[in-house]
């Protein structure tokens, strides 16, 4: 998770294959005191901030100046682009700035920054992806606070064409790095899944059930509603810290109508775990412990830990000590996860299961549980079955009173107990 167009030093983004060279300069060529090639139309440095230097790399290099804030492009002259297609650029560069690389045809589509600080040529490599085929497409540098005697100096900028694998959103999503950022970060692929929820400019699409199978799409071209199954060309990217999938291209509706992946059944502690990012999930028995942490937000625990709920895509107004189911994508914003409900239907008022015959006489503890269920009751227990939230059975032990269950995914689970006298209570357990 971090954001647009990761770089990589000396090596290339995603396995290749069929690659083409579509534009080269090694800055030979200068006339009117520009490069020949560059200062395109869509150039917006000024001529005076592109100085020819000399015996550097090769012949010639162009030192590019820009000390504002504010960035400045230089731009090659008009090629052609093809839609949906990713180029790798490749430059040489030193000197002091920060500087990206970049395609604009019916926009601008540009790499992240990287910064340099070096009197050492050194190559970079980044991969940016065509939106529309267009004759007037131009491929860039942008560049910004730039200092020193060198400023930012540039030599052997190369492009050619790469071809994008095809990847689950597991793929996409799965990582054992502390910083949860995508193992993909920075390359651009196809992918598909079913759309899950709608956002903004965007929407969340899933692939498979559970974590790791779910990922927000930044997409303000395409129209989707939920249940479609789209396939498209991206980039994966890491904006604050959350992975999104950008630049969408070769957009197709696979079908429509498609029944959504059931929620993924977690406790309220789970939600604040990378593994549910972009994940339909559901927490049950959830006491509101907050209803307004400001801008829509509220918070609920199932005694396992609070989790946040945000009103990004529906509004709702909770009540505080009362117990709520809740459905939603799972979203990250502003270093928290967040639980995005999208409808009424997303939100239920609790009616826990309690026990069916004497109430009062019968407990069981601790609940959320990891490792075993203790049943308090002054009768004997016949049985106890255990079923998942979808009613099937999963588990069924004989006289006991404590039964270890440390065999049993993390979710929520229907405990029938049968006693000796024929009685029955039921509870609900959370097992985390």
């Amino acid at each position: 998770m971090r954001k647009l167009f990761t770089l990589i030093i000396v090596a290339t983004l995603f396995a290749t294959s069929a690659n083409a060279q579509v534009f080269s300069s090694n800055f030979d060529s200068w006339a009117s005191g520009v490069p020949t090639d560059w200062m395109g139309t869509r150039t917006s440095i000024y001529a005076d901030s592109v100085i020819q230097v000399t015996g550097t790399f090769g012949a010639n290099a162009a030192q590019l100046v820009n000390t504002s804030s504010s960035h400045k492009r230089f731009t090659t002259q008009d090629l052609t682009s093809i839609a949906g297609q990713s180029y790798e650029i490749k430059f040489w560069a030193k000197g002091n700035g920060e500087v990206r690389s970049g395609i604009v045809d019916d926009g601008y589509h540009y790499a992240d920054y990287i910064t340099v600080s070096s009197n050492t040529w050194t190559e970079y490599s980044q991969v940016v992806t065509a939106t529309v085929a267009v004759d007037t497409a131009q491929f860039m540098l942008s560049l910004r606070n730039t200092v020193g005697t060198d400023h930012i100096q540039i030599d052997s900028f190369v492009v050619t064409t790469t071809t994008a694998q095809t990847v689950t959103i597991h793929d996409i999503q799965y990582t054992t790095d502390v910083s949860g950022d995508s193992p993909l970060n920075g390359q651009t692929v196809n992918t598909s899944g079913i759309v899950s929820a709608i956002l903004g400019s965007g929407y969340f699409i899933q692939d498979a059930f559970g974590a790791w199978n779910g990922v927000y799409v930044f997409d303000a071209n395409n129209t989707v509603n939920y249940g479609d199954e789209i396939s498209f060309t991206c980039l994966v990217t890491e904006y604050y810290d959350m992975t999104e999938l950008k630049n969408v291209a070769n957009f197709a509706i696979v079908s429509s109508g498609n029944p959504l992946y059931n929620p993924k059944t977690i406790s309220t502690a789970d939600v604040n775990t990378e593994q549910y990012e972009g994940v339909l999930i559901k927490v049950y028995d959830a006491n509101c412990t907050n209803a307004d942490a400001g801008y829509g937000q509220w918070v609920v625990n199932d005694g396992s830990g609070d989790a946040m709920t945000d009103d990004k895509i529906y509004s709702f107004t909770p009540t505080a000590g009362t117990q709520y189911n809740v459905t939603g994508v799972m979203d990250y914003s502003y270093d928290e996860f967040k639980i995005l409900y999208r409808g009424a239907s997303d939100i239920e008022v609790s009616t826990s299961v309690t026990n069916i015959n004497d109430n009062n006489s019968v407990n069981i503890f601790p609940n959320p549980t990891s490792d075993f269920v203790n049943i308090n009751t002054n009768k004997s227990v016949a049985n106890v079955t255990f079923f998942n939230i979808v009613g099937e059975q999963v588990k069924t032990v004989n006289n006991s009173n404590k039964i270890d269950i440390t065999d049993l995914n993390q979710g929520i689970y229907i405990i029938n107990i049968q006693f000796t006298d024929n009685s029955k209570s039921t509870f609900r357990v959370n097992v985390k």
